[in-house]
Order: C-alpha cells, then structure tokens, then sequence
C-alpha cells in the first residue's frame, strides 16, 4: 500500500509538471503584448501628424479682402471726368487714324477733321483731369477704366462706313457731355468745378456737329446730364 501511495504521489507530481511551464508561458506572452501596445503609443508624440492613409482634417477657412478703391470722395469725380474724356480721345483718335487709313471707304475731310480736332480736345480735357488729381496727391487716370468702355470700343470694331463713326461720335460726345455736366454740380473746389465748367459745353459742341454731319435736326436735351455716367462706372 505504501509503494502504491508513493506511486501515487510520483504520477501525480509528474502530472502537473507539464502544466507549470504552458502557464508560464501564455503569461509571458500576454506580458509582450502589452509592452509592445505600450511602446505604440510612446512612438506617437502628442500633435503629431496622422499616420499615412489616415483621413486629413478640412483646411482652415480662408478669407479674402476687396481691394480698397484708388479713388473716393472728390477724387473719385475728377477720376470719372478723366476717364470719359479719355475715353473719348481715344476711340475718337483711332477713329480718325483708321479713316486715313481707308478703313472706313471714302471719308469726307470734314468728317476725318472732326474726329481728329475732337479726339485732341477730349485727350487735353482728360490731361486737365491728371493734373488736378496730380496737384491733390492722388494717381493720374491710365486710359479709360470705366464699365462702358468694352462697348464702345465694340461699336468701333464694328463699324464700316463714315456714318457709323459719326454715330459713334455723336452718342461718346454726348455721354462726356452729360457726365461732365453731372459733374458740376457734385465737384466742391473751385479749379474743379472750372474744368467741368469749360470741358462739358465743348463735349456738347461735339455732339452737336457729329449730328450736324449726319443731317440731324438742332435739338436741345430736356435733360442735360441724361445718360450721365456715375463714379460707379469706374473700374480702378
């Protein structure tokens, strides 16, 4: 009985041997792998950038500021007178420069000297315009920034015969007229209200002899600054 009981006793030790080092085992390996999750998060710094292939976050919002205007206030006027007489001059002159040219068929000279004798007044009247705005610290007007102009120059593109330039001219002069007319009653300093003063019944002289040309009847505006452009036609 008493080999048998340390028989026993041998079986049963041999028995749970096996066991010790399987346990031991799956500790250690449970033991890894919280080191390892440990060590994960220790690599990734806080802020840090998402890993590749994480979703990015939406930009920051961006915000854009309209540009101030070059002109306000009474500079705004005298860049307006400026710019229609520039315009003026302008579309005037090439419309002389292309009549000399035979672009437009046979030009009577009476016409190709009214365009030409026109399109210098209006160049010297938005000369004037820089100079006031010169003498007040403010930028001289380049060319003729204002909305209207694509178009004008559209009907200039467009036209074929001496009549079409007439039009033209008669409908230019007769908007410089009214806007610079516009003008006089909106301009404070005395040297402005001047310009506008001598420079709106020449525009209108101007309008009258295109009509002239084109056979049209005298007739005087009920309103005389109708289809006066405002500061607003100013693109600068």
């Amino acid at each position: 009985m008493r080999d048998r009981a340390m028989g026993d006793g041998a079986m049963g030790d041999g028995a749970m041997r096996p066991g010790l080092p399987r346990r031991r085992f799956l500790a250690g390996l449970g033991a890894l792998a919280g080191t390892a999750a440990l060590a994960a998060c220790a690599d990734t710094a806080p802020g840090a950038p998402a890993p590749s292939g994480t979703p990015a976050g939406p930009p920051p919002p961006t915000t854009t500021t309209a540009a101030a205007p070059a002109y306000t206030g009474e500079a705004a006027l005298l860049a307006l007178g400026a710019a229609v007489s520039g315009l003026a001059g302008d579309v005037l002159g090439q419309a002389a420069a292309g009549a000399g040219q035979g672009r437009y068929g046979a030009v009577p000279a009476v016409v190709s000297s009214f365009l030409s004798g026109a399109a210098a007044q209006h160049v010297a009247h938005a000369e004037a315009w820089n100079r006031l705005l010169a003498a007040g610290g403010r930028p001289e007007v380049s060319g003729s920034p204002l909305t209207a102009a694509p178009a004008v120059r559209e009907r200039l593109d467009a036209a074929l015969a001496p009549v079409d330039l007439l039009g033209l001219a008669a409908d230019l002069t007769g908007t410089v007229a009214a806007t610079v007319t516009a003008l006089t009653g909106e301009l404070t300093e005395a040297g402005a209200i001047a310009l506008a003063a001598g420079v709106a019944p020449v525009a209108a002289m101007h309008g009258a002899t295109a009509g002239f040309l084109l056979g049209r009847p005298p007739t005087a505006p009920a309103d005389p600054t109708a289809g006066a452009l405002g500061t607003d036609a100013l693109t600068v």
